[in-house]
């Protein structure tokens, strides 16, 4: 994959309040892991904070939100977007394309 080939995304999602730092880290990890293996690059992966959700989603009213910015193959996204709707350890989780 060439330079010119990679799009630029962000990547936020939504874990249960309750989970601690130690496993949200973990996550972030997994998923920045999951980005290079298949040919991105990850540019930041960070864990921003707990807040009230504007409705309640799977029962849960509170979520710590993570954002990964990463430069990508086009295929990336919807794979990742799949293991967001897969995962357990995920409220709710999406994939946007961004302009740099």
């Amino acid at each position: 994959m060439t330079e010119t080939q990679l799009r630029a995304y962000e990547a936020l999602f939504i874990v249960p309040a309750n989970a601690d730092d130690a496993s949200i880290k973990t996550m972030l990890e997994k998923h920045t892991k999951f980005i290079e293996e298949q040919g991105g690059k990850v540019e930041k992966a960070e864990k921003w904070e707990k807040r009230k959700l504007a409705y309640p989603i799977r029962g849960h009213s509170e979520g710590n939100y993570c954002l990964i910015l990463f430069d990508a193959p086009a295929h990336v996204p919807a794979e990742l977007t799949r293991i967001f709707r897969i995962s357990d350890d995920i409220i709710r989780g999406r994939v946007y394309l961004r302009e740099k």
